[in-house]
């Protein structure tokens, strides 16, 4: 169905360093195939060669033959292959082109000159087979991140592609939207579909994948089967650079407990003419000096919870008791602590990464130089720090924003979703950062959907819902199993297919 015969690509001028080198592949009709490895080994290039996109967007150079049934697609438009192949991104926002649901699923179909009968019935039948009836009357901008994929998911279907490729499409995702996503993703393996995913969490796929393709270095480094795939254990994948198979991970041992207690008392908020509290916590202790994990479904409350505690919500009230001193207001709460929000793009307005790291710090010296110095290289920043932070890649970006936190010095760190998008190694590294936090005495929150995250690094669990806090103890294996179990629970009405 899909072949690639010695493909060789670079992005841009002739003499930039190839992204793929001699790559192989040959993918049956009706196959699923994962592509995975560290990032930066090629996966999306892989996909980019399929759907057009390298040569109609990228301006790239390919040798070699790419071809899509016994057609050459090498250097075909992507409007040309739309029809045979559907593709559905890591962040649905980048290919939206309307504002409400109903014309965003009609808008690929009608570019492909399908009738209006045909769309009203694909539309019936996506919207229905997708259980979107509560979706379909609204605006994309009042969806959730997980409610956009599956718009984003069912557009595409409604196409009706024979081939469909997905990058990253979990990396955005909370538990229950990525359980929809993979059932999504086994109904059109039961249809009979070529489907390609790249992907970094790899759980969710390891029972439905017949075959894994590992790329390193931009080659492709060995194929795997499924059974044998499956058969893996955590240190074999780990050592590929891959996260875990397994929804929830062995935890690392957490740091002992200390004595000293972050208070929460009467924190509460509320919207313009809501007819209750968005967020309602009378009484919380949570330990001080240590990764305190924050998980819920979206629209649970996490986000309001942090922006209240940090004092980035003015209309929030309560009292926050942190490292003796007791913080009443929101503009007390926000000089203690710092927030790394889940879009780094709101907050990034140097001229340079240095210039963003070293906002908010209270003066420069030549120990803050050292400082500042020693985080970037621990990101693997430290050639970026001339650079303007929007000329770098998102994960570049993201790993400026937590090395603004750490030299900020403030008592109360918390992140958003910190490791969004990112492969085992820049977890893990991103987990080591978090954990000389809290050897430097601070008090780290960490809003996550990122299980393995949350086995790597955190000593404490809080659990929010509705509002208010459902679970508040230390993490242990049991403890991160019930909440998974929580958390990937099936929303009401059936499942998408």
């Amino acid at each position: 169905m899909i072949e690639l015969r010695d493909v060789t690509m670079s992005y841009g001028q002739d003499a930039a360093e190839p992204v793929l080198h001699g790559i192989d592949l040959h993918v049956r009709r009706g196959e699923l195939v994962l592509l995975c490895g560290r990032s930066g080994c090629g996966k999306s290039s892989v996909l980019r060669l399929v759907n057009g996109v390298a040569n109609g967007f990228f301006d790239a150079r390919i040798t070699g033959d790419v071809l899509l049934g016994s057609r050459d697609i090498t250097y075909a438009e992507a409007h040309d292959i739309a029809q045979t192949v559907g593709s559905v991104f890591q962040n649905p926002k980048s290919q939206f082109f309307t504002l409400d649901v109903i014309s965003e699923l009609a808008f690929g179909c009608e570019n492909l000159g399908v009738e209006p009968a045909e769309i009203e019935r694909r539309l019936a039948d996506v919207i229905r087979g997708f259980d979107m009836e509560d979706l379909a009357g609204r605006q994309l901008m009042q969806l959730s991140g997980g409610e956009k994929q599956k718009v984003a998911c069912a557009a595409v279907a409604a196409m009706d592609p024979e081939v469909l490729l997905l990058d990253e499409p979990s990396s955005n995702l909370d538990l229950a939207a990525v359980s929809e996503l993979r059932q999504t993703v086994a109904r059109w393996k039961e249809q009979g579909c070529t489907v390609m995913v790249a992907e970094h969490r790899l759980h969710y796929l390891a029972d439905l994948v017949d075959r894994v393709v590992y790329l390193d270095g931009g080659r492709i480094d060995r194929e795997i089967t499924g059974d044998q795939f499956r058969s893996f254990s955590d240190a074999e994948l780990h050592e590929l650079g891959l996260r875990s198979i397994h929804p929830v991970p062995e935890p690392v041992s957490s740091s002992p407990g200390g004595t000293e207690e972050v208070l929460i008392d009467s924190l509460t908020f509320r919207y313009p003419k809501a007819s209750g509290p968005a967020l309602e916590i009378g009484s919380l202790a949570l330990p001080e000096g240590q990764v305190i994990g924050v998980v819920g479904r979206n629209g649970a409350g996490k986000s309001t919870f942090v922006r209240s505690l940090t004092g980035l919500e003015r209309r929030s009230r309560g009292t926050l008791h942190l490292s003796g001193s007791m913080l009443s207001t929101p503009r007390r709460r926000l000089r203690h602590s710092y927030l790394v929000m889940q879009d780094v793009n709101h907050q990034l307005f140097g001229e340079s990464v240095e210039t963003d790291v070293v906002i908010g710090t209270d003066h420069a010296d030549e120990a803050l130089d050292a400082h500042v110095t020693e985080v970037l290289s621990a990101l693997n920043l430290q050639d970026k720090l001339d650079r303007h932070p929007m000329s770098l890649s998102g994960g570049e970006r993201q790993r400026v924003a937590i090395a603004s936190a750490l030299v900020c010095g403030r008592e109360l760190i918390v992140f958003d979703e910190p490791t969004s998008g990112l492969d085992l190694g820049h977890m893990k590294q991103v987990a080591r950062r978090l954990r000389d936090l809290t050897d430097q005495g601070r008090t780290v929150l960490v809003v996550t959907h990122d299980v393995e995250l949350l086995s790597e690094c955190c000593d404490f669990l809080l659990q929010i819902d509705a509002g208010e806090v459902a679970v508040a103890e230390p993490s242990s294996p049991a403890v991160l199993h019930r909440a998974v179990q929580f958390l990937s629970g099936a929303r009401t009405g059936n499942p998408a297919p």
